[in-house]
């Protein structure tokens, strides 16, 4: 593999794993309701990834309980692998 595919899968891994720790931390921040500057910025960074799976899940299930953001957990996995193998096809 050369040096560019694994910089580009090393960018990829740690860009999905931003985005996990990103909605791990607004689920937790969710469920103790602060309100301060810091959970402002994770509520304006996640809420315009967060807001086509919860528009998606309100227009065909309607349930008390959010689970965009498992769905996102599972549509960026599937996203991260899709590319990683495109990337080892095509370098």
């Amino acid at each position: 593999m050369s040096l560019l595919a694994y910089s580009l899968i090393t960018i990829i891994h740690k860009l999905a794993w931003l985005i996990y720790i990103l909605i791990m931390i607004r689920v937790i921040l969710s469920w103790v309701r602060f309100n301060n500057s810091f959970t402002e910025l994770i509520y304006s960074i996640t809420e315009p990834i967060l807001k086509p799976f919860r528009d998606i899940l309100d227009k065909y299930i309607n349930l008390p309980i959010d689970f965009s953001p498992l769905l996102l957990i599972l549509f960026v996995e599937l996203v991260e692998k899709i590319l990683i193998r495109l990337i080892i096809v095509i370098f």
